[in-house]
């Protein structure tokens, strides 16, 4: 079975490209031969392109603009338009006008449109989006139940061919690990009677990192010990710098930059922040429960994530006293419980989410049983 997979770019610090590097790493692609149509990994990153190849997926490079990318596909859909299925990873409303140009290049391919996002408020641009989606795809797939009712519609959910792809993650990389845990916090100078909270993603708007640092220091306030490290890159970096020196945190803050191992860097956490301005259902939340680790997020982060009774959730507008307050409740410290056994039972691991949406291909196409 051909299957066209359209991504954003290679890079690991987007969500949605775990994600589909986590599908396509665990899908039979003897079976399922997969062309992944996406854009160059941005500088910086590491790139998900080398274990993709290795498992048999042909990539096709796309260019970085929009513009640029819609034409390419077009191009390369006029030239190659034998799919059995297209499974189009989208958060835009750009996106519902792309899925009328791929059912008229690729009329007997079955369209999935997966939404990874949330980002209010909705607006009559969008309205118009959900039924352009609706009469153009075959099936509609959210990273949770909220991100397939913004990007498709506010009923979505009641459809039956609508179903939550939850962000699985793989069990063989994130799981309590005392050793890696000691590591990585005697490589960065935390001491036994230091508390460490820590984030993971991009250092962009959408992740609200300003008030993650303001968060903190409220935090540093009430309890000394506490020490932030943050894993990623990005282009509010200089901005951030610039702040834990103006909140008098600056020896408390380490900027690792992107790392590969991320489970480490979980296990090394006593707790995960993560106040976004917006989110679909992130791939960073599950990953923490899956470490054990406790999780404060902003209510913009939808619940669907929260698995476990790691995960607490506060308001942006709460005072800052309230989330440190939180913060120093919830952080207990390490050896972390391991939290798979209800992780996998809602789903969450990886290898039960591949061959998920596995059978899905098969009874979109026939080859499964009905």
């Amino acid at each position: 079975m051909r299957i066209l997979m359209i991504g954003h770019h290679l890079g690991v610090q987007s969500g949605v490209q775990r994600y589909v590097q986590n599908l396509l790493l665990n899908m039979d692609t003897g079976k399922y031969r997969v062309d992944l149509f996406a854009e160059p990994c941005p500088p910086g990153q590491q790139s998900t392109a080398p274990a993709l190849r290795q498992a048999g997926v042909n990539l096709i490079e796309s260019p970085a603009d929009k513009k640029g990318k819609i034409l390419a596909l077009a191009r390369h859909l006029r030239q190659d338009h034998d799919y059995a299925i297209i499974h189009y990873h989208t958060a835009s409303k750009l996106g519902a006008l792309v899925c009328v140009m791929i059912r008229a290049l690729c009329p007997r391919a079955k369209l999935i449109v997966h939404s990874h996002i949330v980002y209010p408020p909705m607006t009559l641009t969008w309205r118009i989006a959900h039924g352009v989606y609706q009469l153009s795809a075959h099936y509609f797939l959210g990273c949770g139940v909220a991100a397939g009712r913004f990007v498709f519609g506010d009923h979505i959910d009641r459809k039956p061919n609508f179903a939550v792809a939850c962000n699985a993650v793989d069990r063989n990389r994130f799981f309590v690990d005392d050793a890696a845990r000691a590591q990585v916090r005697r490589s960065y100078g935390i001491g036994q009677t230091d508390r460490l909270a820590g984030f993971v993603g991009r250092l962009n708007h959408q992740k609200n990192p300003l008030f993650l640092l303001r968060v903190f220091a409220a935090m540093a306030q009430q309890d000394p010990a506490w020490k932030l490290l943050l894993v990623g890159g990005g282009e509010m970096e200089p901005e951030m710098r610039r702040l834990t020196g103006e909140l008098g945190v600056e020896d408390r803050v380490i900027f690792a930059g992107v790392q590969s191992e991320v489970p480490a860097f979980m296990n090394a956490f006593d707790l995960f922040l993560l106040p976004s301005n917006f989110e679909g259902s992130p791939v960073t939340l599950v990953e923490a429960q899956a470490c054990g680790v406790p999780c404060l997020a902003s209510t913009n982060v939808p619940d669907d994530g929260s698995v476990t009774d790691l995960v607490h959730f506060l308001p942006l507008d709460a005072p800052l006293t309230q989330w440190a307050e939180t913060a120093c409740r919830i952080a207990h410290g390490g050896p972390h419980a391991d939290r798979w056994p209800v992780l996998a039972a809602a789903g969450y691991e990886l290898k039960i989410a591949a061959s998920r949406m596995e059978q899905l291909y098969d009874r979109l196409t026939g080859e499964g049983n009905p």
